[in-house]
């Protein structure tokens, strides 16, 4: 997998994650605080590649 399809796998997974948290389709704190540490981390991956997706780039 090259650097490009890594940020694209990982884009895709972050949009769902955000989407569902959006649409309010996690109810238990423990899965809640998983899912959002689950995020994070691959932020900071992205982050390491190019700092620009600290940001939302859909902002």
């Amino acid at each position: 997998m090259n650097e490009n399809e890594f940020v694209s796998k990982y884009l895709r997974v972050i949009n769902v994650l955000s989407q569902q948290f959006g649409n309010e389709k996690f109810k238990d704190e423990k899965e809640i605080n998983k899912l959002s540490g689950y995020n994070n981390a691959i932020v900071s991956v992205l982050k390491c590649i190019n700092p620009i997706y600290e940001y939302d780039l859909e902002d």
